[in-house]
Formats: C-alpha cells, sequence, structure tokens
C-alpha cells in the first residue's frame, strides 16, 4: 500500500486491490466530482503490512473537501452484501456523502441466510434518514440528503416511498445524467440495466444495481459495465432486453467489465432445471465478445483463483473463458497488477486530447520485458497466444 498514489487528474476510474469485493472510484470531474460504487475496507490494511489497501483511508485523504471535511459526490450500492459494503459506517462518519444511490432490496424482509451486516443496517438507515428528510422538506432535497432509488419495485407503492419525488428514482431504460442534483450530462452517464420488475424476488446476488457508466471529455468516450453479483440467467436478461431497443444498444458496449461477483463461473455455467450439473453457456460469452471495444475485464479479488469444489469466488475457469475473449494481457486481476507481491490500484482515464488512456505499470516494472512477463504469468503459458483462444465449450 503506497501513500504517494493519488486520483487521477483526469476524468478516470479506479479499481482497488482490497481483497475479494468491489470498491470502485469514478472521478467525474478532477477534484470536484467523485463517485463511489461499493466498498470494502479491511481493518487489517490499516496496518500497511497486508497486501490490501485500506479504502477509506484513502478516500478521506484524496477527496475534495467541502466546508473542511473530505466530500463524495455519490455513493453507489450494488447490493447490500458485506464485500460490497463493508467500513461504509466508517466512511459516513468521515466523508459528507452528497447522494447515495440503492436498490430497494436492502429494505426487503430477510431470511436468516440474508441477514444485514452491521454496515449494511447503517446504510439502511441511512437511507431512512434521507427519505424522511426529503418528504419532510416537500422534496426539496439538499446535497447531504439526497438518494436514488433504482429499479421497479413494490416498495415504491408503499406509505413510506410513494411520495418520494420522482427525480429520486430511476428504473431500467433510463439514463441518469445528473449526480447530486448537478447536471455533468457533458461528463458522466449511467445507463440502468437493472434490476428489473420480476429481480425483486430474487436473491440479493441477482437483484444487484447493473449499470453501463460512460465517462466524456470532448469527443472521447469510454464505457465502464458493472454487474454486482449478477448470475448467468439475470446477465443473460441485461442483453436480450437491451438488444429489444436499438436506441439503447450502445450502452451494452464496453471498454472496461468488472467481473461479476469477483470472476465467478456462475456467470457462464449454469446448471438447468434438466441439467445434473452446471454447464458452459457459450452464449453469455458471445454477447460479452459482441460488445467489447478492444476491452479489458477486471476481477476484483485475491490472487487465489481455484476451480476446487466448492471454492468461492474467484474461479479459475471463469478466468480462462474471460482470457478467450480479450487480447493478451487485457484481463487484469487488482491483486496482480502490477505483481502480486505489491499489488497497486489499476486506472483508467479519459482525455479529449490524449483519449481513453491505461497507464500500464506492469510495462514499466521491468523495462520491455514487464508485460510479457505479466501476460505469461497470467495466461499461465510461455508465452502469449499470437492468435485469439477460442472459449469452446467446456
Amino acid at each position: 500500500m503506497s501513500d504517494k498514489f493519488e486520483l487521477p487528474k483526469s476524468k478516470g476510474v479506479v479499481f482497488w486491490p482490497i481483497g475479494t469485493g468491489d470498491s470502485t472510484t469514478i472521478v467525474i470531474e478532477p477534484d470536484e466530482v467523485v463517485m463511489q460504487i461499493d466498498l470494502r475496507h479491511l481493518a487489517k490494511a490499516e496496518d500497511g503490512e497486508s497486501p490490501e489497501w485500506p479504502i477509506v483511508d484513502h478516500l478521506v485523504d484524496r477527496l475534495p473537501q467541502v466546508d473542511g471535511k473530505p466530500f463524495l459526490s455519490a455513493f453507489v450500492l450494488t447490493h447490500p452484501d458485506k464485500d460490497h459494503i463493508q467500513g461504509f459506517e466508517e466512511l459516513l462518519k468521515q466523508v459528507t456523502i452528497g447522494e447515495i444511490w440503492h436498490t430497494p432490496k436492502v429494505f426487503r424482509d430477510l431470511d436468516e441466510n440474508e441477514s444485514l451486516c452491521d454496515d449494511a443496517v447503517a446504510f439502511r438507515d441511512e437511507a431512512h434518514r434521507r427519505r424522511k428528510a426529503i418528504l419532510d422538506a416537500n422534496g426539496e432535497t439538499k446535497s447531504g440528503d439526497r438518494l436514488r432509488v433504482i429499479g421497479h419495485d413494490d416498495l415504491l407503492k408503499e406509505d413510506d416511498y410513494v411520495n418520494l419525488p420522482e427525480e429520486c428514482k430511476s428504473r431500467p431504460g433510463e439514463l441518469v445524467t445528473s449526480v447530486n442534483g448537478e447536471d455533468v450530462s457533458g461528463s458522466f452517464e449511467a445507463f440502468i440495466h437493472a434490476p428489473f420488475k420480476e429481480d425483486q424476488a430474487k436473491d440479493r446476488n441477482n437483484t444487484s444495481l447493473s449499470l453501463n457508466v460512460s465517462l466524456l471529455d470532448g469527443d472521447e468516450r469510454a464505457q465502464f459495465f458493472f454487474f454486482g453479483d449478477r448470475e448467468y440467467l439475470t446477465i443473460k436478461r441485461i442483453f436480450e432486453v437491451t438488444e429489444d431497443y436499438e436506441e439503447n444498444v450502445d450502452y451494452l458496449n464496453w471498454n472496461v467489465m468488472l467481473s461479476a461477483h469477483h470472476c465467478s463461473k456462475s456467470v457462464m455455467f449454469w446448471k438447468g432445471e434438466d441439467d445434473d450439473e452446471p454447464k458452459f453457456r457459450k452464449d453469455i460469452m458471445v454477447y460479452f465478445e459482441k460488445y467489447s471495444q478492444n476491452g479489458k475485464i477486471i476481477a476484483s479479488a485475491l490472487s487465489d483463483f481455484s476451480d476446487e469444489e466448492g471454492k468461492n469466488p474467484p474461479h479459475k475457469k471463469a478466468r480462462k473463458k474471460y482470457e478467450a475473449i480479450v487480447d493478451a494481457g487485457n484481463f487484469l486481476c487488482t491483486h496482480e497488477y502490477p505483481d502480486k507481491d505489491d499489488p497497486k490500484p489499476i486506472v483508467f482515464t479519459v482525455d479529449g486530447s490524449d483519449g481513453f488512456g491505461f497507464d500500464d505499470s506492469r510495462a514499466k516494472a521491468a523495462g520491455p520485458a514487464g508485460l510479457a512477463t505479466a501476460v505469461e504469468s497470467a495466461r499461465g503459458a510461455s508465452k502469449p497466444p499470437q492468435t485469439q483462444t477460442e472459449f469452446g465449450n467446456s
């Protein structure tokens, strides 16, 4: 972990090495408008000895200041699992958060297997506080009280939400171009893909917020795809539904995709009703490849890929399938970049003058052979393949 790291001085996206979990920072306007999608802060990271980075500490030190306090324009929660919300209570104490985005799932009655962790409870309480503040102010929302509830859901018909202003609600198929009440349409677009109305009864992973985020600077555009912890069927539905609306198809394109559920094989291996075991589903990989813009895939996970039975993500099978649809070196694990011993944040930038950028530290770390060495390690072969691998049937 390095104290020298700074957020991009241009529009950009940062994927942090925080173990197996998600923490993504989006710089919409440098030193002004910053968004955080999910959070995982591990207490052990604070001692500086572990490879995980203490994300809350870095945000406190590097966010823009407003009225003498670190300011985060928006916090976006894809779903309330611990590895997506850990550290939120501490973040809320130390940082002013202009707006929060969430799906209704955080308020649903949960069984024992889906009980909320302490940080998810803190998030739910904060969302309730903001809702009440908005209603008490007759819809005149102000920074620090704003929220956006995303998804078609019966919850929005209930007394507590039915009078919530429309500006506080978003649904699949809609484009969001404001953050914390500010029009940022020249810099930022978030296309809402999911959750769908029929998702509301599903398990927490498959109610995850799914976004296609575009950063724009002049004529330059870069798109980033987020699925939360969704699995095969609900990701496939995103592509199927969006392709039915020609005006929305461009929001399936991606330059960078955060692999769902930390590189889980459940994205492309699925057990149907008539199957004895999960089978590889080629159609989802065809979708991913079809809309890739020379894409890079991120696995936000420790570097312990395995196919061992019962092993949690990241999965080696999933990694191989992802590697088969991108150029050599374009699959990046947050705990292998630039190397396993000293991981650093993965940073992409968007600049009207310089274009879409990835300042690849792997090549710098060891001179001209640096990138080739990284690719060799990622591929597990003596040299990177000269042609793209087919992703096959197994």
